[in-house]
């Protein structure tokens, strides 16, 4: 199984209280219409993707940094990664990659990965199955690049992610490392950067407030959520 890659000549929050998808206050104790979605079903789901739409969208939300893992040949590997954008009705997640680190030639070898999110105050886990399709170089990795912060471009200007070193370094070249790169500059990075997006699976959602525990899991099936409770 393959990752499947787009390329230019390739086929290739938390919820308000009482909206019936909102989460625990985190100052320790639930109730009233604060607790009603932990009854339902679709509360719940609604919760979880309100966990990941946040985190999408404002840079303080726990699930703004949610970890990945793939499958390499010494075994599972883990990081961290920066959520992007979530689309619920497509049911995708986006996050921005190095081409040339592990995590993109993981994926380009076994495109499944898990996704890892949890919010302490609101005592919620998420754990995501999902399956990568790679961008590059096509139509969603330049208006994403062009939409991407100048200092932030710089990652993709430094060697492959992990080069050995034989003294602490950013990777960069000394002129970039206190300025953001010019336009001319920041372009030699393009070659290099890939928009991982993420078909969710299924969702496993687990909340572990002492009093309210629950717990649920979300299956993708012909273009539906099918949820059914579990024992936490």
């Amino acid at each position: 199984m393959n990752a499947q890659v787009h390329a230019i000549g390739a086929s290739g929050g938390r919820a308000r209280s009482g909206s019936g998808s909102g989460s625990g206050s985190g100052s320790g104790s639930e109730s009233g219409s604060d607790t009603d979605f932990l009854f339902d079903l679709s509360g719940v789901e609604a919760h979880a993707w309100a966990m990941l739409e946040h985190g999408a969208s404002d840079r303080r939300s726990p699930c703004h940094a949610p970890s990945v893992a793939t499958l390499s040949a010494d075994g599972p590997q883990v990081r961290t990664v920066t959520l992007r954008h979530v689309d619920r009705a497509a049911a995708i997640l986006r996050f921005n990659a190095d081409v040339r680190g592990g995590l993109v030639t993981q994926l380009m070898d076994d495109p499944r990965a898990a996704v890892h999110a949890y919010d302490p105050a609101g005592k919620t886990q998420l754990r995501l199955r999902t399956v990568a399709t790679l961008h590059r170089g096509d139509a969603l990795a330049l208006s994403t690049w062009q939409a991407t912060n100048p200092s932030a471009k710089r990652c993709y200007l430094v060697p492959p992610p992990g080069s050995p070193s034989d003294e602490p370094t950013t990777g960069l070249q000394a002129p970039l490392e206190r300025r953001r790169p010019s336009e001319a500059e920041s372009g030699a990075g393009f070659v290099h950067f890939c928009v991982v997006a993420l078909k969710i699976e299924s969702i496993d959602w687990l909340h572990v407030h002492a009093i309210h525990k629950r717990r649920a899991r979300f299956d993708l099936h012909d273009g539906r959520w099918q949820g059914t409770w579990l024992t936490p």
